[in-house]
């Protein structure tokens, strides 16, 4: 099957990606349109937080490792069944995570939630077979579909039902047929069926558990600020401080789009040791990122109160301070995610670790001292302030590993 080319890859994924994460917002727009209170709004909130430490035991960082891995050292079958064991292992721990941070009454609308991620981190593994291969596209029509699928299916539930509950089921039933699509899809390349082997199991976990646990570390600073968000001042402003910040997480994902498919180019620079191309490759995404949040930082400090107020209505824009720390969080943690996943890249596990445990180590008092003090603002400076010594952290171990290699290959 011919391959389509990087430029082609990156719109696909850029454009199938912004709008999954346009769809994942007007969910929360939904929710606090069509429900009579915020309650709703701050329930899905936290199912939203919580299922992040899920994805990142999901996932394992194994789309990052994958799409590097340019000798195809192990299979793609093997990958899928890698994947099948880390989605049973984060349920469980985040289940036991889920047990002694959240209130009882948001089991349920956790529970489902998580099914429905389940479906999302599946489908990861299959879409890093299709970017192998360099056909990105399929990966941004699938997403496109099934982006619509589940907004018109949570729209229903909500305006018909007034359920949060109703809405996520409607949610997995509509999404979990497309898992077949994307499989068969990715199938046309190589073979995807699920292989459970023990030891290939055990390489790709201890390979890549450092970084798994630095980066499920580093998801706990933005969920347990929005949780202690929450003890602090309730449901209700909860939920209008992710109403307002939500939007903001889109920008954030267009920045991790315009990295995430040049992951392997990153890892083939490296092992040639071609440091001058990998610098220039680190400086090109490092600028377009920071483009990418200067143009809509730029829309929201003009038209950010207008476009709440037409979104979400009056009350809400009454909240729109919250969107400027927002924006910056929204932007370290962007960045956090690329310094890590080029470290992974290049198979610094150990950096990735160390990185994102210390911002969430930090994480915690800043959250006891700045959000009783600083108001619904005070999630924002907790995730700016930990992830600004992450990114410090994490950018002196790619130095160090740069340096190592311009050391040993002194003529590039």
């Amino acid at each position: 099957m011919k391959e389509k080319s990087l430029k082609s890859n990156m719109l696909w994924n850029s454009f199938g990606s912004l709008y999954y994460s346009g769809c994942q917002w007007l969910i929360t727009v939904a929710v606090a349109r069509l429900s009579s209170n915020y309650e709703a709004a701050g329930l899905l909130a936290v199912a939203m937080s919580v299922s992040n430490v899920f994805s990142q035991i999901g996932l394992f960082r194994i789309r990052s490792y994958q799409v590097s891995d340019i000798h195809e050292r192990v299979s793609a079958s093997q990958y899928v069944g890698f994947r099948l064991t880390t989605i049973f292992l984060g349920i469980i721990v985040t289940y036991v995570y889920m047990y002694f941070t959240c209130s009882r009454d948001s089991f349920v609308v956790i529970s489902l939630y998580l099914v429905f991620r389940a479906a999302d981190v599946f489908t990861d593994v299959l879409h890093g077979v299709d970017q192998q291969h360099l056909r990105m596209d399929y990966c941004g029509i699938s997403m496109i579909i099934r982006a619509t699928l589940f907004l018109v299916a949570f729209i229903i539930g909500m305006a018909k039902f007034d359920s949060l509950n109703v809405a996520l089921i409607g949610m997995v039933v509509v999404t979990y047929p497309m898992i077949l699509v994307d499989y068969k899809i990715a199938s046309q390349f190589t073979d995807v069926s699920p292989s459970f082997d023990a030891e290939v199991i055990k390489h790709l976990f201890m390979s890549c558990l450092p970084a798994v646990v630095g980066m499920s570390l580093c998801s706990v600073v933005v969920t347990y600020s929005r949780q202690f968000l929450g003890e602090c001042y309730g449901a209700s402003a909860l939920g209008i401080y992710a109403t307002v910040c939500t939007p903001i997480v889109i920008i954030q994902a267009c920045a991790t789009y315009v990295y995430a498919p040049l992951l392997g180019s990153f890892a083939k620079r490296y092992e040639a040791k071609d440091v001058s191309g990998l610098f220039r490759l680190v400086f090109n995404v490092t600028i377009s990122m920071f483009a990418v949040f200067a143009v809509f930082a730029c829309v929201f400090m003009l038209f950010g109160s207008e476009l709440l107020d037409m979104v979400f209505g009056g009350k809400i824009a009454g909240y729109c301070y919250l969107i400027y720390a927002g924006l910056f969080s929204s932007a370290f943690t962007a960045l956090v995610a690329f310094l890590s996943d080029l470290l992974i890249s290049i198979r610094d596990m150990s950096g990735c670790f160390i990185g994102n445990c210390i911002g969430c180590l930090i994480s915690f008092p800043l959250a006891w001292f700045l959000i009783p003090r600083t108001g619904l603002n005070g999630a924002s400076y907790v995730v700016i302030i930990s992830y600004f010594i992450s990114c410090a952290i994490l950018f002196s171990f790619l130095f160090k590993a740069v340096r190592s290699m311009v050391i040993d290959n002194p003529a590039t």
